[in-house]
């Protein structure tokens, strides 16, 4: 049998050939290499450099300068001031003999204290908020290695306007001593347009140092902030309002001096731009906690609170009558000083002089006769009444954008029982003293419903704008004719009428308002509230003006003073 030959397989491979092959794997893992130093050197190379850098950063967040509240022509209403902070690297301060001594005597505090504060710390710290410029520059001129001093501000000052409205933040002033985070907003615009305000987190104080700890030459103490992503998040951004500076402290100084308690609201009427707000008792942005236990309720902004109207609401009942056809306007009444309308006894003001005899409707106006409107409302019909006061805005808020808002309440439905006393302005009716303003605007601005407007637009740190409130315009509710027949009923009550006290200039159309409140004083005289709503001039109207007075014993005559007086520094510049 033979012998199978043996068979040896040889490699195809020579040396030269695993060589080539050894080359072209070390050349591609050398391109490899190269392209990805290549896209790290020149692709991230900006975000790995940030990273190296902050690796030696030690930093302390800061609460960052919030975006601003303006008023219509970009100017702060909050009367922010600047002041200091004052950082230190604890490591840096401990090392230097009589450091620490040196900068307590500079902040005006105990040495032992903050070496207290300083002890077993590694990072920066803030040991001191709200310097102003001369302890600043006195820290400053110490030159202490590992202390810093930072700009920062004081958000509120004390001639910061239409606090109601602007709201303050949480904390109200800079962070204290060693505090993380930035303010918020608690309440008004603050609260509302706190993201846009505050941006998207606190910037950082970083002090760079070597591995030793030691500052890095060059770079020091640095502010850091968050960038990328979209301006409208990142940054901090300014809120422009419809509030006009000038008005509103017009309004705030009259109101100072005459109105305790109350509310003032000027209205563009062709926009709805809110030009001023105001509510009192005011109160200090920087101090809220102090005002918690008040009993006259200073936090409280009466502009979006519901009061009974009184005769303010008269118009309101006029339009309705002359719009749905209920009344004429050459139709007289007679005023006997009372009169049982929808079984309930109607008591006229002029009762003890036996009334206002026979009146047409723009004496009636004029006059503010309880008797005529109950007659006019019962024309109208109780729904007929509530569903007209709910087209011009009564009853559900403006959406003017504040919190706290109220709806106020229409008369009560027909089927519920009658209410004559609707038609003046009581019994279940109330309404803000911005509805007011809102339903005097339609008559100012010959019918249409125009939306209350407070903020016009966010500034990004870009210079990039975006719209925020409701664009000016709105819907027609009364006709040209009924909006001119109630506006020369407001003119002559206004020349020589109940709102006599309001013509300080030709031209006003108003109305006063008296309601019942059931309250007396320490003299025992009732107390009202008091109203004046009112536009100037009657054609052509450049402001709507609506005063609320809380607790008067002379009701709307005050409350048209105070209109005069505001629209007589307004007219005149004064």
């Amino acid at each position: 049998m033979p012998v199978p030959r043996s068979t040896t397989v040889r490699s195809s491979r020579t040396p030269a050939g695993r060589l080539v092959a050894l080359t072209v794997l070390l050349s591609a893992a050398l391109v490899a290499v190269s392209v990805r130093l290549a896209w790290l050197g020149v692709v991230r190379h900006a975000p790995l450099a940030v990273r190296a850098v902050s690796q030696r950063a030690q930093t302390v967040p800061l609460g960052p300068l919030r975006g601003r509240i303006l008023d219509r022509s970009g100017r702060p209403l909050t009367d922010s001031r600047p002041s200091y902070r004052v950082a230190v690297y604890p490591a840096r301060v401990n090392a230097r003999a009589g450091a620490a001594a040196h900068l307590a005597q500079a902040l005006g505090t105990d040495v032992r204290s903050l070496e207290r504060l300083l002890d077993g710390l590694e990072a920066p710290v803030i040991v001191a908020s709200g310097l102003g410029p001369e302890e600043a520059a006195e820290v400053m001129s110490l030159g202490l290695e590992g202390v810093a001093v930072v700009a920062d501000e004081e958000r509120y000052g004390p001639g910061s306007l239409a606090r109601h409205v602007v709201g303050s933040v949480s904390g109200g002033s800079p962070l204290a001593p060693g505090a993380v985070g930035a303010p918020r907003g608690a309440d008004g615009l603050e609260a509302v347009w706190d993201g846009l305000l505050r941006g998207e987190g606190p910037a950082s104080l970083a002090l760079f140092v070597d591995g030793r700890g030691v500052p890095i030459p060059g770079l020091g103490w640095r502010k850091l902030h968050r960038v990328g992503g979209s301006p409208w998040l990142s940054l901090p951004c300014d809120i422009i309002t419809t509030l006009d500076g000038d008005v509103q402290a017009v309004v705030e100084e009259v109101m100072d001096r005459r109105v305790a308690r109350g509310a003032v609201v000027v209205m563009d009427p062709w926009s709805g731009d809110v030009l001023a707000a105001a509510s009192r008792p005011n109160f200090r942005q920087d101090r809220v906690g102090a005002y918690l236990d008040r009993t006259d309720g200073p936090l409280v902004n009466r502009v979006l609170c519901p009061y009974p109207p009184g005769s303010v609401f008269k118009p309101v009942a006029l339009a309705a009558a002359l719009e749905t056809g209920a009344v004429r306007l050459d139709e007289r009444f007679t005023c006997r000083g009372t009169a049982v309308v929808s079984g309930r006894e109607i008591v006229c003001h002029a009762r003890d002089r036996g009334g206002h005899g026979e009146v047409d409707l723009e004496e009636a106006l004029a006059l503010s006769c309880n008797v005529a409107f109950a007659r006019i409302g019962r024309r109208v019909g109780q729904d007929g009444l509530r569903e007209q006061a709910l087209s011009f805005g009564f009853g559900r808020p403006t959406g003017v954008g504040l919190p706290g808002e109220a709806a106020g309440t229409l008369p009560a439905p027909a089927a519920e029982g009658p209410e004559p006393e609707a038609a003046f302005g009581q019994g279940r009716v109330t309404a803000t003293p911005l509805q007011v303003a809102r339903f005097y605007s339609t008559i100012a601005n010959g019918g249409r419903s125009v939306r209350p407007r407070l903020v016009r637009e966010a500034v990004a740190p870009t210079g990039a704008r975006a719209v925020l409130g409701p664009r000016p315009g709105g819907g027609r509710v009364l006709s040209h004719f009924t909006a001119a027949a109630v506006t020369a009923s407001l003119e002559r009550a206004v020349r020589e009428g109940t709102g006599v006290a309001a013509a300080v200039v030709s031209g006003v159309a108003g109305k006063t308002g008296t309601a019942e409140t059931g309250r007396t004083g320490t003299d025992g005289a009732s107390l009202y509230h008091g109203w004046f709503a009112g536009f100037w001039p009657a054609r052509g109207a450049r402001f709507v003006i609506v005063v609320l007075v809380e607790d008067t014993p002379v009701g709307g005559a005050e409350a048209a003073r105070v209109f005069g007086e505001i629209l007589a520094r307004l007219v005149g510049g004064g």
